[in-house]
């Protein structure tokens, strides 16, 4: 099995063209950050927003022992920092690097370039954003009534990104756990039946997922 490749999108930019995004994209600069690398700090201004190229990205809040609250882990084709820096506010998460990671930084110099050669981008990212929080908001509204079987396959479905068999999502018990609010145990006990009914395949430090239809079909029931 394989790592998750480099996608087209699956976050902000998903929406965009297939030539503004490689526009935008393309005037972005490329970083690569180690593994528990801070990428961005809460309170910081935001002078730009990231597209993950390859690798993973922890999204949370530290507390003042130092301890992450983690809310998000994002990988290939997902982008982060776009609303703090469209609005024009301080960063209000923390961003570390998961592992070995690379980044596309696009900042206000190159978003800039982009809406001048173009008159019709600012309207298609700003539509894009907006469908983006609708998407969060449909997410948060039916994960109410979702069971942790379900939670934990609607996570999983969400860190592999576009590919369709044989993959390896790199995520933690604990990081998934954090993920879906539920305690370790429970997401032991849910990754246990999953992996019984041979929706996926526990390996160190990192999930299986032989096809992602199975694990959509179990996030169904």
């Amino acid at each position: 099995m394989s790592s998750v490749p480099p996608l087209a999108g699956t976050g902000f930019i998903s929406g965009l063209p297939d030539d503004v995004r490689r526009t935008l994209l393309a005037c972005g600069q490329v970083r690569t950050f180690a593994k528990g690398q801070l990428i961005q700090q809460r309170g910081d201004r935001a002078h730009e927003f990231w597209y993950v190229q390859s690798g993973s990205v922890q999204v949370g809040r530290y507390s003042a022992d130092g301890n992450l609250t983690l809310f998000a882990l994002l990988g290939p084709g997902e982008t982060f920092g776009e609303l703090a820096f469209l609005g024009e506010f301080s960063r209000t998460v923390d961003a570390i690097a998961g592992m070995q990671t690379q980044l596309v930084r696009v900042g206000e110099a190159e978003f800039e370039r982009l809406i001048a050669s173009d008159s019709g981008a600012a309207r298609l990212l700003f539509r894009t954003m907006a469908m983006t929080l609708q998407e969060i908001f449909d997410l948060l509204e039916a994960g109410r009534n979702l069971s942790t079987d379900q939670k934990l396959a609607q996570a999983l479905l969400r860190l592999c990104g576009e590919q369709a068999e044989d993959i390896i999502i790199p995520v933690t018990q604990q990081e998934l756990a954090d993920l879906v609010g539920v305690s370790r145990i429970s997401v032991g006990k849910a990754l246990s039946r999953l992996e019984i009914a041979g929706v996926l395949i526990r390996q160190y430090g990192e999930i299986a997922v032989p096809r992602k239809s199975e694990l959509r079909a179990a996030f169904r029931q």
